[in-house]
């Protein structure tokens, strides 16, 4: 195995034992590992170097593992992963670009390629039939649609009341993709997700006897 191989499997042993401790299932090492993939397609098709954006991926989401608030994790995620790539054979300006990617990916930033394509590799796995397992365990504490408008498209509401409102709000994540490359690689998913929402209020409408 080369440096560089050796790199990726030292930290995604470190990411996956960091994540599968904590215990987390919405945004757990299957979706890290889903995102490293979804990523080395993205960089290979937009010409970002793909060992900086597996690094990205496997690091963006440890900060979930610590406690604090959902809109921080991005900057929990850049300080557990700092000291984990100080260890790594980077050069600095490299190791600060997958750091600042790592930092701002749950953001509206769009100030570098690495940081474009790791927002979309994280939407990505929001969209899909992944996208609708996702939304259903990250709300299982809520009722699964509202009775009086089931999956009523455009009025999900925020903080989520019914797991159907993540679902929904996933579902604008297409329109917030920054390449071409994530649009063309979504196109099905969001398909799949409209066919999925029309299936469910056909199945839940009154229909008098």
């Amino acid at each position: 195995m080369d440096s560089k191989g050796s790199t990726i499997a030292h930290v995604a042993a470190w990411a996956r034992e960091a994540l599968e401790a904590a215990g987390g299932c919405a945004h757990g090492w299957l979706h890290t590992d889903r995102v490293r993939r979804h990523i080395l397609a993205l960089a290979r098709a937009e010409g970002v170097d793909p060992f900086l954006a597996e690094l990205a991926a496997l690091l963006h989401d440890v900060g979930r593992t610590q406690p604090g608030p959902e809109g921080e994790h991005g900057a929990r995620s850049a300080a557990m992963a700092a000291p984990v790539l100080a260890g790594v054979p980077l050069a600095d300006d490299e190791r600060a670009a997958v750091l600042h990617a790592i930092r701002w990916h749950n953001s509206g930033r769009a100030d570098s390629q690495l940081l474009c394509i790791l927002r979309d590799a994280d939407m990505l796995d929001g969209l899909g039939a992944i996208g609708i397992i996702r939304a259903f365990m990250s709300r299982s504490h809520l009722l699964p649609y509202d009775p009086a408008s089931p999956f009523e498209t455009g009025g999900e509401r925020w903080p989520a009341l019914y797991s159907s409102d993540q679902l929904l709000g996933q579902l604008r994540w297409y329109g917030w993709l920054n390449t071409d490359t994530a649009r063309q690689m979504a196109e099905d998913r969001v398909a799949f997700m409209h066919a999925f929402i029309s299936q469910v209020q056909q199945e839940v409408a009154h229909r008098d006897e």
